[in-house]
């Protein structure tokens, strides 16, 4: 059955032969047209839809950018190479610059941290002493405060002066007695009542001495144990301090930043796919247009418009075939979608009278796995897809 192509090839030259014997007339062109209508519609079966459509990678294309204000150092690969996730695609002159960047930080950070232990094994070790410190003055409280108890139970020392100062206050109370009593009077001494009374003098001041001693020694405890308490204040603030004026955090921070500045100079691919094109070359500046662009060819399908009116006739698994004459063999494929949206055609109908004012939907055909090969090497390519809907007839 000839194809529509051919009848369309068929009826022009059967009009440039009838321009040797003059221009067509109105009703000779519209003659023509109607013919070449019937044509079509008597080479197409009714239980097939014609659209246009695009050859194109079930993943799409994907353009492979890098920030403006570059310049390419090393293309990796080249047109047609298949490239795994991860594989470096291109290298900028940036990249130099960043890793230096980043060999500094690193470097600052790894003294910052050098610098960090030791001032915290200083201040441990402050931290420490002023523990043991503290541990002494708590020691030597605790015993100050025992001794002041011993002294001042029944038997201590302050207990036995204090004894001591009353019993000889009693007995001199008793010579002033016998003193002023006119039949004692001669048994008792002025200079036996001084002694007398300097020995209470003596023995009550050695009574305050011991309890003012003992007194001290408590306060000097309790002073020591203050200190102490603030010297580990002082040695833990020291450690937050160390921390705080090495700037660790900040400049973990600034390589992490560093980091992801230099992964943008240095493009790899981000998933498995073959390269199509590469659109730069080394030593070319870099700007908003693609480096290069690759994909996924492994598996392909075919976008066709196909007019409003034959939506209802669309399935999902209807077969199709796809041909081209930059094909040299037909293409076998499957309707797998139909797209929701409608709009006007973005491709150009071959079909010179073709209405302008149609509208079409987006159906996705999945182009057979034998021939998605084949498919892989003509993306974009406008082709003409038949779509059998015998199946629902």
């Amino acid at each position: 059955m000839p194809s529509y192509h051919h009848l369309i090839t068929i009826v022009l030259l059967t009009a440039l032969c009838g321009c040797d014997q003059g221009p067509f007339s109105s009703a000779s062109r519209q003659e023509t047209e109607r013919q070449a209508a019937a044509a079509q519609a008597d080479s197409m079966p009714a239980t097939s839809i014609v659209a246009q459509g695009t050859l194109r990678p079930r993943g799409g294309v994907l353009a492979v950018m890098a920030p403006p204000g570059d310049r390419v150092l090393r293309v990796a690969v080249r047109e047609g190479d298949w490239v795994q996730a991860g594989d470096l695609l291109v290298e900028l002159e940036s990249f130099r610059v960043k890793t230096i960047e980043l060999d500094v930080a690193e470097t600052k950070l790894a003294e910052g941290k050098v610098q960090l232990a030791a001032e915290q094994a200083s201040s441990n070790a402050k931290l420490q002493v002023a523990r043991t410190k503290l541990n002494q003055a708590e020691t030597q409280l605790r015993q100050s405060e025992n001794s002041y108890k011993i002294a001042d139970s029944p038997g201590g020392r302050l207990d036995l002066l204090r004894r001591a100062a009353e019993l000889g206050q009693r007995k001199l109370d008793r010579l002033r007695v016998a003193s002023n009593d006119s039949s004692t009077e001669r048994l008792v001494s002025e200079n036996k009542l001084e002694e007398e009374s300097l020995r209470i003098s003596e023995t009550r001041a050695q009574y305050e001495s011991a309890r003012i001693e003992a007194s001290d020694a408590i306060e000097a405890g309790r002073l020591a144990v203050l200190a102490a308490k603030q010297e580990i204040i002082a040695a833990e603030k020291s450690i937050e301090a160390a921390v705080a004026s090495t700037g660790i955090d900040s400049l973990e921070k600034q390589i992490e930043l560093l980091r992801l500045n230099l992964e943008t100079a240095r493009l790899v691919s981000p998933t498995n796919g073959r390269v199509l094109a590469v659109d730069t070359m080394t030593g070319q500046a870099t700007t908003t247009m693609p480096l290069m662009h690759l994909a996924d060819t492994e598996h392909m399908v075919c976008v066709a418009e196909i007019n409003v009116a034959d939506i209802d006739r669309i399935q999902p698994g209807q077969p199709a075939i796809i041909q081209s004459p930059g094909l040299s063999k037909s293409l076998d494929a499957t309707v797998q979608r139909v797209h929701q949206m409608i709009a006007p055609p973005a491709l150009p109908s071959p079909f010179p009278m073709a209405p302008v004012d149609r509208h079409t939907a987006e159906v996705t055909l999945t182009v057979a796995d034998a021939d998605a090969e084949y498919a892989a090497k003509r993306i974009q390519l406008q082709v003409e897809v038949t779509i059998d809907t015998s199946g629902d007839e």
